[in-house]
């Protein structure tokens, strides 16, 4: 498109371009083409660093993990461009199952209009290359990737409190990582694996059906399992985030 713009001049020719693009799928132009069927969906993980996340963390990874699972606000910090694009479009990975493309911020500005913009999202993964951004509270979790370091804010401390089933969870995260003949790709499915079991086991609690045939967990219904209260608390917040809690 930048060739097509340097040539015409017109931002109309860009456009053209990527709606056929967008809508048609591909792109026939002097010296160029392109076809969206050349690019499937399994190779997206390619381009994800999920594993060299987890190396570098280490255990304190189920962070990261969890705050995805459970829709959290996640802000990641990198001075350099590239690492902190390419860490940013990969966290998402951890949660496979869903879409992150509309609570995806690659690079924020700490910009008036753009802190308002983000602010108007209840989750969300987002970079930034200003060192400010870790005295703002635009984050439940925030990633510093130069330091290495994991911080959980305040407000946030409960809802994330660590479990069993996440020290079990942190663990195989860590094994995965150091599995030198894993690729990016088996260990993305590997962890999506491990995802869904956590999420049958939540799905077993949602004994009640509403009016319109959705079968939802209820107080009650964690509540009779009698699980410690961090447990608890975590299945609570897990089945809001995946939204089949009856509120």
């Amino acid at each position: 498109m930048g060739k097509k713009y340097n040539s015409t001049g017109e931002q109309v020719s860009v456009m053209e371009i990527y709606l056929a693009a967008a809508t048609g799928g591909q792109i026939c132009e002097p010296g160029f083409s392109y076809c969206s069927q050349d690019f499937p969906k399994s190779l997206s993980h390619e381009s994800t660093n999920l594993k060299e996340i987890i190396f570098n963390f280490g255990l304190e990874s189920i962070i990261i993990y969890t705050a995805v699972l459970l829709k959290k606000r996640i802000v990641v910090y990198h001075h350099d461009m590239s690492t902190l694009l390419k860490t940013v479009r990969s966290i998402p990975a951890f949660v496979s199952h869903r879409d992150p493309s509309s609570t995806l911020f690659p690079c924020i500005d700490l910009h008036k209009d753009e802190i308002l913009n983000l602010k108007s999202y209840a989750s969300y993964v987002a970079g930034c290359r200003d060192a400010n951004v870790t005295s703002s509270d635009l984050f439940d979790v925030f990633v510093h990737l130069p330091a290495r370091e994991i911080s959980i804010a305040s407000n946030a401390r409960e809802s994330m409190a660590m479990t069993r089933t996440h020290k079990e969870i942190a663990f195989f995260l860590v094994q995965l990582s150091q599995n030198e003949s894993l690729s990016e790709q088996q260990l993305v499915t590997a962890v999506s694996a491990k995802t869904n079991d956590l999420l049958e086991q939540l799905r077993v609690l949602a004994t009640t059906t509403t009016s319109e045939g959705k079968s939802v967990v209820t107080l009650e219904s964690l509540r009779q399992n009698n699980f410690p209260h961090t447990m608890e608390n975590f299945l609570f917040n897990l089945a809001v985030a995946e939204d089949i809690m009856m509120l």
